[in-house]
């Protein structure tokens, strides 16, 4: 004996009386929001497999873990107390393996604690960026209508401006410091994020997978959180880590004007700037904090350059 089991009346245009799934986006449907995840998971171990991928992973890796660890691990003097006495001593001085600077700091301590806060910001700044953007640009592609309308002109006006420059004002009208700096360069890439996610949300709201539990009167958020988010992160994720570099590079430009984190907290930003008075008598105090900021920055581009091919071809 069967009995047919009445749908739940959804908002928008009425379902149709039966709706036939494939069995790919039918088994994305049953499976357990865990064994999504672990999908999700095995498709990105995939993808760090690549030489192309991995190898510039392990280099992003091998700096975080020198700037956060190093210190540490070398037994490396404060970054902000130096001796005079000592100062501008040459590489591999005794204790000072990178030399000092013009106020007898250790250069290898400042610049890994340098490293530090530029991740740190360039890592916050995407994070929000990514929440907010994702959250804005899915919602407005699943729902559409006016409020679609509202968030996408408000992405326009976003992206009127360009990024530095409104980092540049925000962050001059705030002031100087570690928070202030992050939320400034976090607002360079909501639009952004936020452009993509829609777009992406557009390709998949109508796919089997996102329709069969609406017709089935899921509430707005299960369908958003458990099927159409896990759907277009992977596009956004390979966006992001392009983020975190830009993030970085903005964050050094900041702090070369004085805008940015403030002396006598070191980032690779303002250690540029402190050595550019040394520039012709010793290059090494532009020159190291500049060649970690490329290195940085042009591992993340490759690993998301990588990762953005194939994430989307497995998708």
């Amino acid at each position: 004996m069967s009995t047919d089991v009445p749908r739940k009346d959804v908002p928008g245009p009425a379902p149709a009386a039966s709706i036939a799934v494939s069995d790919a986006d039918e088994a994305w449907i049953s499976a357990p929001r865990r064994d999504r995840q672990l999908a999700r998971l095995t498709q990105l171990g995939r993808a760090l497999r690549a030489p192309s991928v991995g190898i510039p992973a392990a280099v992003f890796v091998v700096v975080v873990l020198a700037c956060f660890a190093g210190p540490a691990l070398l037994s490396l003097p404060s970054p902000v107390t130096g001796d005079l006495a000592n100062a501008m001593a040459p590489m591999g001085s005794p204790g000072h393996p990178l030399g000092t600077n013009e106020l007898g700091n250790d250069v290898l301590s400042r610049l890994l604690h340098g490293g530090r806060v530029s991740i740190v910001v360039g890592l916050g700044a995407t994070a929000i960026s990514l929440l907010a953007g994702a959250l804005l640009g899915v919602t407005a592609g699943f729902f559409g209508g006016f409020y679609e309308t509202f968030v996408m002109r408000l992405f326009d006006t976003l992206l009127a401006f360009p990024g530095l420059i409104l980092a540049l004002v925000i962050a001059d009208y705030l002031g100087p410091s570690l928070t202030n700096t992050t939320l400034a360069i976090s607002l360079f890439g909501v639009s952004r994020f936020g452009r993509l996610a829609w777009s992406q949300t557009l390709t998949v709201r109508h796919r089997d997978f996102v329709t069969a539990p609406r017709s089935d009167g899921a509430a707005a958020y299960r369908v958003i959180f458990g099927h159409i988010l896990p759907n277009v992160l992977p596009p956004l994720l390979g966006f992001a880590l392009f983020t975190i570099g830009t993030a970085m590079m903005i964050e050094a430009g900041l702090s070369y004007l004085g805008l940015g984190v403030p002396e006598p907290e070191p980032t690779w930003g303002n250690l540029i700037a402190s050595g550019d008075a040394y520039l012709s008598s010793d290059p090494r105090l532009v020159v190291l904090p500049s060649m970690a900021l490329f290195i940085t920055v042009l591992s993340l581009n490759l690993v998301a350059d990588g990762l953005r091919g194939r994430l989307t071809e497995e998708r």
